[in-house]
């Protein structure tokens, strides 16, 4: 039997609850961030693609039932591109709609700039689409559907995620599984004074049909060096693969603005995009 076209159940049950508790619900809380950044590719000779990310406006909407996320972001001369990253309705310990993410990511800690865990893909990423219910504080569990594609149907699959922080450590394992494709991930955090390590480890499989192995490594050092500046270096391994790099951002904070510089860097990120970011942004 075919599997059940989950997103566009969601997209609609979203949209319809959205509607429906315009009339009852708590006024809605809008925060977000916007911000400017000029970027610098390490190996672009000719310059062409320096400074074109010109602004970003990235808004959160929570009405308490519907939760929204939409970026808003220049694209090129006088072009703009706006993009919904999260839609999801939220009854109780239950949620569904439009995720940013996978549950079998849920125990990676630290910065996800190169490595968000090993998540599930079959014919394409769970991310988008999916039913979750908080068990406990410790304990998620999901359904999460592929997207179809013009030659397949979409797969449905199960995620869990079991996070706890024991005081000095915070520790979780997650994964899941759907169509052809398995995902298991294990993270740990620990802070020690103005120091926060974070290690994730995840290994799996992706594709439909033949499948690909997939083993990934992240750690990350972040150093509050005082309570404006913070700096941060991510390490990344795909070691099936044997490529690696880093990812490393320094922020500092004044007033209503935080300054910061980014860099990546390696195997992992590729020649045509090592770059480094300088940029503003505020919080609202």
């Amino acid at each position: 039997m075919k599997a059940i076209k989950l997103a566009s159940v969601f997209a609609v049950s979203a949209v319809a609850a959205a509607v429906s508790t315009a009339t009852f619900a708590a006024e809605a809380v809008i925060t977000g961030e916007a911000g400017v950044e000029y970027v610098s590719y390490t190996n672009d000779t000719s310059d062409s693609a320096d400074g074109t990310d010109l602004g970003e406006l990235e808004l959160h909407v929570d009405t308490g039932v519907v939760y929204a996320e939409l970026e808003i972001r220049s694209n090129g001369s006088e072009s703009t591109e706006i993009l919904m990253e999260k839609l999801y309705v939220k009854q109780g310990a239950v949620s569904f709609g439009s995720f940013d993410g996978s549950v079998a990511t849920g125990s990676f800690f630290g910065m996800d700039e190169l490595f968000d865990g090993v998540g599930l893909s079959s014919t394409s990423d769970t991310d988008d689409t999916g039913i979750r219910y908080k068990v406990s504080p410790e304990l998620t569990v999901a359904l999460e559907a592929t997207q179809s594609t013009t030659t397949e149907d979409s797969d449905i699959g199960f995620a869990a995620s079991y996070v706890k922080d024991f005081g000095v450590i915070k520790a979780g394992i997650s994964g899941g599984v759907v169509g052809d494709a398995n995902a298991i991930n294990v993270g740990m955090q620990t802070v020690s004074g103005p120091f926060t390590v974070s290690l994730n480890y995840g290994v799996g499989e992706e594709g439909s049909g033949t499948t690909t192995d997939v083993e990934k490594m992240t750690t990350s050092f972040a150093f509050a060096a005082t309570d404006a500046l913070t700096l941060t270096l991510e390490y990344s391994n795909e070691l099936e693969k044997e490529q690696d790099g880093t990812y490393f951002i320094g922020e500092y904070v004044s007033g209503d603005l935080t300054y910061y510089v980014k860099n990546y860097n390696g195997d992992l990120v590729g020649d045509a995009k090592e770059r480094t970011i300088v940029g503003v942004k505020t919080f609202f």
